[in-house]
C-alpha cells in the first residue's frame, strides 16, 4: 500500500478542488433560508472527524485559502476561520466522542454556528464589518448543508487517507 500513500495529497488536492467548484457552480445558486451552503466547511469538518485536529486544521486551511482566491471579502479570513473550526472539531472529536452514529451531524452543525460566529468577528475585527443580522440564517443554511453532507464527505476523507490508524492513547489501552 506504499504507492497510495504517495497519492493522498493529490487525492486530498481534487476533493479540495471539486469541492470548490461544486461550491461556486452548484451550492452557490441553492439558497436555504435565504442564505447559502458552504461546502469548504463540510470538508474541512469531514477532515477533522476523521482525522482529528491535525488534519482538521490542514484541511481549513488550505480549503479556505483557496476560497479565498474567488470570494470578495479579506483574503486569509476564511483560511483562518476554517482552520480554527477544523481544529477545534477535530479536538472534542479525539477527546468526548466518536465520529459515530448521529455525532458527526451535531459536531457538522455546531461546526456551522462556529464558524459564521467567528468569521462576522473577526471581520468586525479587521475592519470589515459584516452584519450580525444575517448569522442566523447563514447558520441555518450552513447548518443543514453541512449535517446533509457530513457523512458522505467523511466517506470522501476515508478514501483519500485510508482507513483510520487508532490513537497512540487507544494502543496504550489496550
Amino acid at each position: 500500500m506504499p504507492g497510495a500513500r504517495r497519492l493522498t495529497p493529490l487525492r486530498g488536492a481534487l476533493v479540495l478542488l471539486v469541492a470548490l467548484v461544486a461550491q461556486i457552480a452548484i451550492v452557490a445558486d441553492l439558497r436555504v433560508v435565504g442564505a447559502v451552503g458552504d461546502l469548504m466547511l463540510v470538508v474541512t469538518v469531514a477532515a477533522a472527524l476523521t482525522g482529528g485536529p491535525d488534519r482538521g486544521a490542514t484541511y481549513g486551511f488550505f480549503a479556505g485559502l483557496i476560497f479565498d482566491m474567488v470570494l470578495d471579502s479579506p483574503f486569509g479570513l476564511s483560511a483562518l476561520t476554517y482552520a480554527v473550526v477544523g481544529y477545534a472539531v477535530g479536538l472534542v472529536c479525539v477527546v468526548l466522542f466518536r465520529p459515530t452514529g448521529w455525532w458527526p451531524l451535531a459536531a457538522a452543525a455546531v461546526a456551522a454556528l462556529v464558524a459564521t460566529v467567528f468569521y462576522t468577528g473577526i471581520g468586525h475585527l479587521i475592519g470589515t464589518p459584516y452584519p450580525w443580522g444575517d448569522v442566523p440564517a447563514i447558520t441555518v443554511a450552513v447548518a443543514v448543508w453541512n449535517a446533509a453532507l457530513v457523512l458522505p464527505a467523511m466517506a470522501v476523507m476515508r478514501w483519500v487517507h485510508g482507513p483510520a490508524e487508532p490513537d497512540r492513547f487507544e494502543v496504550v489501552l489496550r
